[in-house]
This record gives C-alpha cells, sequence and structure tokens, in this order.
C-alpha cells in the first residue's frame, strides 16, 4: 500500500526535526561543558527559560520571524537548518536500510554527525565525547547488521588503519608545510569512521570526504574564512555517504568501480 511509505517517511520527518533540535542544544551546551541532559533550554541573550511554543523544531523559529520572543534578539538560523539537515539525513537512512532496528543505529550517526559539523564549524574542534558515541552506535549497528567475526575483525582493523593513516598524514603535512593539515580530533574521527565502514569501504570515506573538503574548503574561503579550514563537515559527509551505500546494498566499493 502507498500509504505505508508515507507514513514511515512522515514518522522519519517527524523524529528528524525533534532530534535536530536535540542535536542544537547538544552542539550548543557540549563545547561550553554544560549539562545536555540538565537545565531547561533558554535564550542564550536574555536568559529567559523557553517554553514548549519556544521549541517547535522550525515552526517557532518562523511562527517568531527569527527572534526571540521574550528579548527580540535575532536567532541565528543555524538551528531551523540544522533540524531541516537531520530530518532530510533520517528520510535518507530508512531509504537506504527500510524499516527496522539498524535504521535508529543510522539516525543516531546522523545526529551525532550534525553535532560534530556543527562544534567543529564553530570552534574548529571535533569533541571526544562525540567521537565516542559515534564509536558505541558503531558497535550497536555492527550488532543488528553482521554479527560475524569477518565483520567484527573488519570493523577492528578498519579502525586501526583509519587512526594510523591520518596520523601520517597529520605528521608528514606538518614537517612539509609546517602546519597542521589534520587535528587530532579528525584522527580520532577517522579510527571511528574505519570501525564504521571497515577496512573496506576506508577508501570510499578517505575519497568522498577528500572530494567534499575540497567543495567546503572553496565555499569556506570564498565567504571569507581563514587559513584553518574545519575539515569536520567533510568527514561527516564522508561517513555518512559510505555507510548509507553500504546499508543500500551497494556491490562494491565506490574506490573499486572507479579504477575499472
Amino acid at each position: 500500500m502507498i500509504i505505508m511509505p508515507v507514513m514511515l517517511y512522515a514518522k522519519a520527518v517527524l523524529s528528524g526535526l525533534l532530534l535536530g533540535s536535540f542535536a542544537n542544544l547538544i552542539a550548543y551546551r557540549l563545547p561550553r561543558g554544560e549539562s545536555i541532559v540538565m537545565g531547561r533550554s533558554h535564550c542564550p541573550h536574555c536568559g529567559h527559560n523557553l517554553g514548549v511554543a519556544d521549541l517547535v523544531p522550525v515552526f517557532s523559529y518562523v511562527w517568531s520571524r527569527g527572534k526571540c520572543r521574550y528579548c527580540k534578539t535575532a536567532i541565528s538560523p543555524r538551528y531551523p537548518i540544522i533540524e531541516i539537515i537531520t530530518a532530510i539525513l533520517f528520510m535518507l537512512a530508512l531509504a537506504a536500510a527500510g524499516p527496522g532496528l539498524p535504521v535508529f543505529a543510522l539516525g543516531a550517526l546522523a545526529v551525532g554527525l550534525v553535532v560534530i559539523t556543527a562544534i567543529d564549524l564553530e570552534y574548529q574542534i571535533i569533541p571526544d565525547q562525540a567521537s565516542l558515541a559515534l564509536a558505541g552506535i558503531g558497535v550497536a549497528y555492527h550488532a543488528l547488521t553482521d554479527n560475524s567475526m569477518d565483520a567484527w575483525i573488519s570493523g577492528g582493523a578498519g579502525a586501526l588503519a583509519g587512526f594510523a593513516i591520518a596520523w601520517l598524514l597529520r605528521i608528514a603535512f606538518q614537517r612539509l608545510k609546517g602546519r597542521e593539515a589534520l587535528g587530532f580530533g579528525d584522527v580520532k574521527f577517522f579510527a571511528v569512521a574505519g570501525l564504521w565502514t571497515g577496512i573496506y569501504g576506508l577508501a570510499d570515506f578517505m575519497m568522498i570526504s577528500g572530494l567534499a573538503g575540497i567543495l567546503f574548503a572553496a565555499g569556506w574561503r570564498w565567504r571569507g574564512g581563514d587559513a584553518v579550514f574545519p575539515f569536520g563537515p567533510a568527514l561527516a559527509v564522508g561517513l555518512y555517504a559510505v555507510v548509507l551505500l553500504a546499508a543500500g546494498g551497494a556491490p562494491q566499493p565506490l574506490s573499486l568501480l572507479m579504477l575499472r
């Protein structure tokens, strides 16, 4: 029946919007050392506690015309943008994996990647807490989708290889250019990505992340950004793309297809 897929995607959108709002909260509080579970949401400008009407994803922003209802200070459009992006990522996860428990792990991955992207764009760091959370979600995802010994060995090898490759790239660039190309948070993220993709998907992750990084860097410089470019958003795109392609049954790694 047509109505069933429509209802599933509607639920995915709603879940994405709600968890996108939660991603906003994490991205705001985590770098500031604030609890993500305790304390009411409040306006960062006037400190007024926000009510339910102020926290409806996207709608509250549109209804208040992008301003705080209490102090009338402009609210950054990043909040509805993050909520909409998270909803889109949830729809993509459902399209790739279909209904079932694995799609919840993919949704959690989406939230984590959105948080990392938002924080890295603002502070140019990837918090260890976010990377550890994604590693734990990755373990759960493997347990749900492929609990074989080969899959666990591939995931472990991918994590070790990802860390080693990123560390070598970091050292090489430091010696050649005299500055960092990859922060240590990026190096740790490579390990997390290798856990998710396995050893055979690591090349795909690096290829897609590299291409995304070129595009993001061009946009960053065009907008007047400084020489230090946050690579986290490109890494997030690369990881989510590879994981979704694998969940959707991609027969071979993209890198191998391109070599043919």
